[in-house]
């Protein structure tokens, strides 16, 4: 039997995986339901489970994923991003496991021969799982429908596959660099010709925040968009979650929120998996991350960088030069670190152990060419990992007039994080600090709904007052037109 075959029947199931269908909602029984009547009857269909964040839709995978495999079945389960592919028992990411282009086309396949291993395992699998659908260019669905049809020699949508797809429009949709919005939105998967065969199951219920009932419809307002405007397209926050800018003092404040007397805090996971700073652009961040290790107690690191252009056979650009560039996927070409602080990867170095894009991490020792460091967050929580240092690469979006290979640890520190590299995750004590308004649709939405309740959320907004109105105002960006309702 084939490697890539064995380890799918042979993935890990504890005893509380069993038992989480006796636990699902409503909502998430209904579907659960649809699903494994379509499975059993052997029929065809393809689905997406809408849900707001924290209603449930990866505690119901999870739920389809222990019952099918307990009977030994073949469930694929992925995700659009590493951190969400890590909640899934056997994840991946999407791109990894059915091998879509980076930059899919609009007649892109995936890279995946009729006669191989992986081929096989796909035509054997009784259910596909992509979870963070919405996040992705639709022409990446468009190839795996393709190859799908292609692998089974079925001409119909996904090759006769049943397709479990999910997520919520009201997050971060595909990246379109330098796109209008018509662009954007014609790049979304509800506007793929396939998006006609795919049945809607809707969750309603939201467990992240059932404990403030409040919140959790403050929350859903603002991703429905229908948050009133307090005045100029501004929607008032909340008294209770807002700091009010009053100079740079205002930052050590919502630090001192949401990292409450750090100094004793230092090795701490469980404090440190609670918490964190969101922010829309990685500048903020790294101002952020800067101001909370130097008061971080310990002795710090600082690890340089080796920097080079490729095929540069001149050396037509100074060291100096490369060293001073800071691109959004590269780590720091000085990175500052202590023993207990949090950080995070920036590749997926082996997402089948967990070491994914965005894993959240605590360093328990610094050296080097090495750091010894454990996994904070998803199913190897508490797992002790080596990470080396590696060749890193900009990519197509930095816009240099070259490519750059950084040789770095794949990290930085992670006290803040971008908005959207947040999403997927719950983040009990979270403060966000936006220096501007949000830019694009759904950061708002996405940075207030990883915390799970008002008195643990903070927001401090530095261009929050209105001449003539009480409180603090920000900007709510929804393109209404790209969500789903239901009925």
């Amino acid at each position: 039997m084939p490697r890539i075959i064995q380890d799918e029947l042979t993935i890990p199931m504890d005893d509380e995986e069993l038992t989480l269908v006796d636990k699902l909602n409503n909502d998430q029984k209904f579907a659960y339901n649809t699903i494994m009547e379509v499975i059993q009857r052997k029929q065809t269909m393809a689905f997406f489970v809408d849900g707001p964040g924290g209603t449930g839709k990866m505690f119901l995978y999870r739920a389809l994923l222990a019952s099918l495999r307990s009977d030994g079945h073949i469930a694929i389960a992925t995700a659009t991003s590493g951190i969400a592919a890590t909640l899934l028992p056997g994840g991946r990411t999407a791109h990894s496991r059915f091998k879509i282009p980076l930059i899919p086309e609009a007649s892109s396949t995936c890279s995946i021969s009729k006669q191989s291993d992986l081929a096989e395992l796909i035509r054997r699998a009784v259910v596909l799982i992509w979870d963070e659908a919405p996040m992705v260019n639709r022409r990446a669905l468009e190839a795996l429908d393709r190859t799908l049809q292609d692998l089974m020699e079925i001409n119909s949508p996904f090759g006769g596959k049943v397709l479990i797809l999910g997520g919520d429009f009201r997050q971060v949709l595909p990246v379109i660099p330098k796109g209008t919005k018509a662009e954007l939105l014609d790049a979304c998967i509800v506007n793929s010709p396939l998006w006609r065969y795919i049945k809607i199951l809707h969750l309603t219920q939201n467990m992240r925040s059932i404990n403030d009932q409040q919140f959790s419809e403050y929350i859903r307002r603002i991703g429905d968009g229908i948050e009133p405007f307090a005045t100029d397209d501004l929607i008032k926050v909340p008294s209770s979650m807002a700091i009010p800018w009053e100079g740079d003092h205002s930052i050590a404040q919502l630090i001192e929120q949401v990292f409450p007397d750090l100094q004793n805090h230092a090795y701490n996971a469980r404090y440190m998996v609670d918490r964190a700073l969101l922010t829309p652009i990685n500048e903020d961040v790294d101002k952020l991350n800067e101001k909370i290790i130097t008061q971080f107690p310990g002795e710090e690191q600082k690890l340089y960088s080796f920097d080079e252009v490729e095929d540069d056979t001149q050396h037509l650009y100074q060291q100096d030069f490369l060293n001073s560039i800071s691109p959004g996927g590269l780590p720091p070409h000085i990175l500052r670190l202590k023993k207990g602080a949090p950080i995070m990867l920036l590749r997926n170095i082996d997402p089948k152990v967990g070491l994914c894009n965005g894993t959240r991490l605590l360093c328990r020792g610094c050296f080097n060419n090495v750091i010894d460091a454990e996994i904070l967050t998803g199913q190897y929580a508490g797992t002790r990992v080596f990470l080396p240092r590696i060749p890193l690469k900009t990519t197509e979006n930095v816009h240099l007039p070259f490519v750059m290979i950084r040789r770095q640890f794949p990290i930085r520190l992670s006290f803040a994080l971008t908005i959207n590299k947040a999403q997927g995750q719950t983040i009990p004590n979270v403060g966000i600090y936006l220096p501007d308004h949000v830019f694009s649709h759904g950061q708002l939405y996405v940075a207030l709904s990883r915390g799970v309740s008002q008195s643990t959320t903070k927001l401090l907004v530095q261009k929050g007052t209105i001449p003539g109105e009480e409180g603090v105002h920000t900007k709510n960006i929804v393109y209404k037109e790209i969500l789903l309702h239901s009925s």
